[in-house]
């Protein structure tokens, strides 16, 4: 090739070189243009977007699990075309410092220094059931106001909260928020919350109040409901971060409905790494609450999982699960159903059987009560309580307690106080104005609920026995789940040296139906594949396995489908009790101590 041609070459080349690096410049500037614009376009419509970068936030190392510990940081992904948002002092840019850490730590009772450092606006993955994300819903369901209580909480988990509905609501849906302050006396709880409630109004409504003393959480909600101005409430905890698609499967039963009540499925975010634990499983428990009236988690029964085949067909798996009882900080309402279904008992104090209450209202008020799989709400579960109770803890919760066995047990308040001998003589004030709301809304009696909404429970006249067990042969041990009543289904239970009466409820109070049902507080008793009694959750208990049969005369007590005798062994603190042919010995004749009632 000649050296003219060669230079041509080299000319073209060069100016092609040119011509790209300008057309990519162009480009860029584009990008960045439209990112810009992107970016007034989103808040001024209210669309969520999703980050298109990653950045990598920095997490503590986990002492406890040496496995976490070689994990690599998770990365952050945030909104797309909005840089991610941090409390004004987050120092994520820094080293992490493992004592402010534990620091704040004992103050605050979750990992509140990583929370600082964590964006506001972080991702969260879609992780309901996949036939959710298929779901088509009305776009004018109804005006939402999202209420959050707090009271001396942390303005990272707060805001995370609340822009997390914002990324994920749409804005057709999405009203206001209600941020009620019950009282804080830390700074920052006071001070840097209204600030920012001032900044993110300029997107949504933020009504915030603050109120100069602590009226606990029954009295702020009631509150709260007071300024609320939408057509449906949404009350969250003040440490959430709802899931992508939560709130439309959410509202929609209320929307045909509006006395219907809802709550999400709640995931847990873990309260050291603030990773959120979630799962595309179909929901498999609802909340009731026992005879003592604390609440727990149960299988559903298999009378609702027929009903919801029936009713819903090929997606009756994230269909509306009906729950006898509901956790009580995550929930959805009609605003003005909830003030004609009373609200709260603002007589409670603090915080505590406010759900219980509320859920007996519901149902036998005419109402009903929802899980919706759908809707997924992640929540910081504490290492423990930040604040104080006003007082004593358990008295607390027990003075909310026997303020619902007076109002809503009927004859079964009496049962509460066999219960729970403590709460008899205890002053809980007047009750005059619930039990007068429970005539108004012409409610249903407790034995209804019982007998149709909450079969896990049991009533003192459907009772032989009840109270503490022991056998003929060992008198002085009786027997005692071990701790495993509330670790699962399947466990075994055994004898223990007899505790005193009043105390024998944690462990050692068991009960024998007029239907031959053996079973403690929160289980049922079965038997294994080799004879064991076992803990088994009590909601389709009427099966076979779970017949057992007292004998009056001779005190034995029989598994119905084996024909063989409950025996305490041949040691006295026996680990676990078997069922064996009957003989006619002591440690198969079994006594009940404590209330004895005689039929």
């Amino acid at each position: 090739m000649k050296f003219h041609q060669r230079g041509l070459f080299a000319l073209l080349a060069i100016f092609l070189l040119w011509l790209c690096l300008s057309v990519f410049k162009v480009h860029i500037d584009i990008e960045i243009v439209g990112n810009n614009e992107q970016h007034k376009k989103i808040h001024n419509s209210g669309i969520s977007p999703q980050e298109n970068k990653r950045q990598e936030v920095p997490v503590p190392p986990r002492v406890e699990r040496k496995v976490e510990e070689e994990r690599p940081a998770p990365a952050y992904v945030g909104p797309k075309g909005l840089d991610p948002i941090y409390v004004p002092w987050s120092d994520y840019k820094q080293p992490y410092d493992k004592k402010k850490e534990d620091d704040l730590h004992e103050i605050y009772r979750f990992n509140k220094y990583l929370s600082d450092r964590l964006p506001l606006n972080r991702d969260i993955s879609d992780e309901r059931p996949p036939q959710c994300s298929t779901q088509v819903y009305q776009p004018n369901m109804g005006k939402v106001s999202v209420v959050l209580i707090y009271y001396n909480e942390a303005v990272s988990v707060v805001f995370r909260t609340i822009w997390s509905v914002i990324n994920r609501s749409p804005r057709s849906l999405l009203h206001e928020f209600v941020l009620y302050d019950d009282g804080s006396v830390w700074e920052e709880s006071i001070g840097e919350m209204k600030k920012m409630s001032d900044e993110v109004s300029e997107i949504v409504p933020i009504r915030y109040y603050r109120n100069t003393t602590r009226g606990g959480l029954m009295r702020a909600r009631t509150s709260a409901a007071n300024f609320a101005t939408g057509d449906i409430m949404v009350y969250l905890d003040s440490h959430c971060e709802v899931l992508p698609g939560w709130l439309e499967p959410l509202i929609e039963p209320i929307y045909k409905d509006r006395t219907a009540v809802t709550c999400p499925i709640i995931d847990t975010i873990e309260w050291d790494t603030m990773n959120v634990l979630s799962g595309k499983a179909p929901m498999s428990a609802i909340g009731s609450f026992n005879v003592l009236l604390n609440y727990n988690w149960y299988p559903i029964p298999k009378v609702e999982q027929e009903r919801r085949r029936k009713e819903h067909g090929r997606e009756w798996q994230i269909s509306p699960i009906r729950s006898p009882a509901m956790a009580g900080g995550l929930f959805a309402i009609n605003r003005e159903y909830f003030h004609e279904l009373g609200e709260y008992d603002t007589q409670m104090n603090v915080w505590g059987g406010e759900n219980t209450e509320i859920s007996l209202r519901i149902w036998t008020c005419g109402g009903s009560l929802l899980f919706t799989p759908c809707s997924k709400v992640g929540h910081i579960f504490r290492h423990g309580y930040p604040y104080d109770f006003q007082g004593d803890h358990f008295e607390t919760v027990l003075f909310n307690y026997k303020r619902v066995a007076k109002v809503w047990m009927d004859d079964d308040e009496e049962f509460y106080y066999k219960l729970r001998p403590m709460a008899r003589n205890k002053d809980v004030g007047s009750i005059h104005a619930r039990s007068a709301l429970r005539r108004k809304l012409q409610c249903k009696p407790y034995e209804w609920y019982v007998d149709h909404i909450a079969p896990n429970l049991v009533m003192e006249k459907d009772l032989v026995y009840y109270g503490q067990m022991f056998s003929v042969g060992y008198d002085k041990f009786c027997v005692d789940h071990l701790g495993n009543e509330n670790k699962g289904s399947g466990l075994s239970i055994g004898t223990y040296p007899c505790h005193n009466p009043e105390s024998a409820i944690d462990n050692q109070f068991l009960m024998v139906t007029n239907d031959g049902i053996f079973r403690t507080i929160d289980r049922c008793l079965s038997l294994n594949r080799d004879d064991t009694v076992v803990l088994a959750h009590c909601y389709d208990y009427r099966e076979a396995d779970y017949q057992f049969k007292y004998n009056l005369q001779d005190k034995t007590l029989v598994h119905v489908r084996s024909g063989k005798c409950v025996d305490a062994g041949p040691k006295t603190m026996a680990t676990k009790l078997v069922a064996t042919q009957c003989n006619g010995e002591d440690r198969q004749k079994w006594t009940f101590t404590y209330n004895k009632l005689v039929i």
